[in-house]
């Protein structure tokens, strides 16, 4: 990047850091509305606070609870 001053580095720098920040966000928002979207089928719940989660989480196949009310 020569011929280019400091400021002018940093700022393309930091254009560049932002955008790859944006990216990330959106992906990771992508993973969780998936995610949620998976739960929204699914048909255990736990018995205390009645969240939906997937059977292979449940804590007891009778009593299942989720990982925050165990």
């Amino acid at each position: 990047m020569s011929g280019f001053t400091d400021e002018e580095r940093a700022a393309e720098l930091k254009r560049r850091d932002d955008a790859i920040k944006l990216r990330e966000e959106a992906t990771e928002a992508a993973r969780r509305r998936a995610e949620l979207a998976e739960l929204a089928r699914a048909e255990t719940r736990c018995l205390h606070c009645g969240r939906p989660m997937r059977w292979w989480e449940a804590t007891d196949p009778e009593i299942p609870l989720c990982d925050n009310c165990l």
